[in-house]
């Protein structure tokens, strides 16, 4: 199996939009949208099709003709007249049609393979992105479980030998470039740099690395450790280049996980299997501080392991490319790394900001000579021994975490008996006609703030004749 994450030719479907000048032109209002970009984005399980729109654009819902074609119209738009057909024939996507009708709307056809799920969805404007209609698609289950049905199979049979299981996992890709600056874009450079690496360990034949993905997609984040965690690897490395607006700073960065990212994974997890004793019907026993004692501990072996991977990659990085100096072994809660399976690092590779890290980072001796610093690194961790134990900084962590949790909950219960004693000796007042709640305050000499907190209610609260306001006692 060349790849455990199917390669399928990546397509990407840009088509610059020619309008015509005609006189209807001249009847459409400001607020009239067109379509400026039809993209599509495929990876192995999923794939976009992006309309980009030139403004807010009202649709109507998906409709189906008999022969399984789908389409919906896009009211007050503008597309090329006539019709624009992009046969496709690809697994998610057979055919995508785009017409212009004469009634100033815009009917989208497309036609999707058996078992293909398809979703649409109108995505407001945003910080980095224009109004867009995206038709995501999905592969059918069966051939999904099928697949991955296979990929265990060739793990089993790869862990039976001894092989070691690399995840590399060039971040971003498709809609999420990344970092741009000073001719790299992230997603590009670091999906060079994923192939670049896999290359060391593919003449390695104690080695199987993967990709999480091999093409321009974008992959969820909780997704790409999913992906290292089904294939049982032995280590998980995530690839990405760092900017910042100070332009001096540089360097080579190695993370791995923090303990407040890790907390709040072991809550999930905590909550997860809790709701799992509850549904099927257990819940005489309380046994969640056992459940957490055990997750905390796992957390911390895999975060203790965590650590010396990104020491080793640290090092060996640093010899291997001198030119950048390295800022060390940090510690934050990326998403990615909130991995219980497996020793999960990611490497920032340089500064795209900083004009000599940038230069070293397009020179391609100095890249391979990173991608041999990152495979000498993992190499070094895997086949050497380590050192076992927990991670005491997450342990510690932990303990501070529950010591502030029990003590906030201690004050609330505090607050609330006090507040429930407040209620049982405070005197009741029935709204009159032209009573506010600052002159009943006044009236009965009692702070505003106090009146509020013990009714419950906020300043904006509006009383009605009849209601009863408990008044504090002195």
């Amino acid at each position: 199996m060349e790849e455990f994450v199917t390669n399928r030719n990546t397509l990407k479907l840009s088509l610059f939009v020619l309008f015509f000048v005609c006189s209807s032109m001249a009847l459409w209002s400001a607020e009239d949208s067109r379509i400026t970009d039809i993209r599509f984005w495929q990876s192995p399980e999923e794939a976009q099709v992006v309309l980009d729109i030139s403004a807010p654009p009202r649709v109507s819902t998906v409709s189906q003709l008999r022969d399984g074609t789908l389409y919906f119209d896009i009211d007050k738009c503008a597309f090329r007249p006539g019709r624009q057909r992009y046969p496709l024939q690809n697994p998610f996507l057979e055919v995508l049609t785009v017409q212009q009708l004469a009634d100033q709307r815009v009917r989208v056809f497309f036609r999707v393979p058996d078992g293909v799920e398809a979703k649409t969805f109108v995505l407001p404007v945003t910080a980095n992105k224009g109004d867009r209609i995206v038709i995501f698609l999905r592969e059918p289950q069966a051939q999904l479980i099928k697949r991955r049905n296979a990929e265990l199979s060739e793990v089993n049979r790869l862990k039976a030998e001894n092989v070691k299981i690399v995840v590399l996992d060039p971040g971003h890709g498709g809609e999420d470039p990344g970092t741009r600056n000073n001719g790299i874009i992230e997603k590009n450079y670091v999906m060079t740099m994923g192939k670049l690496i896999k290359a060391y360990f593919d003449r390695d034949p104690r080695f199987k690395a993967v990709l999480t993905r091999d093409g321009d997609y974008i992959i969820p984040l909780q997704r790409r450790r999913e992906i290292a965690e089904h294939l049982g690897a032995d280590a998980f490395v995530s690839l990405h280049v760092n900017y910042n607006s100070r332009k001096a700073i540089r360097g080579i960065e190695v993370y791995y996980e923090s303990p407040r990212g890790a907390v709040g994974e072991a809550e999930r997890l905590v909550a997860e299997m809790e709701n799992q004793v509850d549904f099927a019907g257990v819940t005489a026993v309380d046994n969640s501080s056992v459940v957490k004692k055990e997750i905390v501990e796992r957390q911390a072996a895999i975060m203790n392991k965590s650590r010396q991977l990104a020491e080793r990659v640290e090092v060996q990085l640093g010899a291997s490319v001198v030119e950048l100096p390295s800022r060390g072994v940090k510690r934050a809660g990326f998403k990615v790394l909130h991995s219980m399976a497996m020793p999960s690092i990611l490497v920032e590779f340089g500064y795209t900001s900083n004009l000599q890290d940038a230069a070293v980072l397009k020179n391609y001796n100095a890249r391979t000579r990173m991608a041999q610093g990152v495979y000498l690194g993992v190499r070094d961790f895997l086949l050497n021994p380590i050192q076992e134990g927990l991670d005491t900084s997450y342990l510690d962590y932990i303990k501070t975490a529950e010591a502030n949790k029990k003590a906030l909950a201690a004050r609330r219960n505090a607050a609330q008996a006090k507040k429930a004693e407040s209620r049982k000796k405070a005197s009741k007042y029935r709204v009159k006609s032209g009573d506010t709640l600052s002159k009943i305050a006044v009236q009965h000499k009692v702070p505003l703030a106090r009146l509020l907190n013990l009714n419950n209610i906020s300043s904006k609260h509006i009383i009605k004749v009849g209601d009863t306001i408990l008044i504090p006692a002195k």
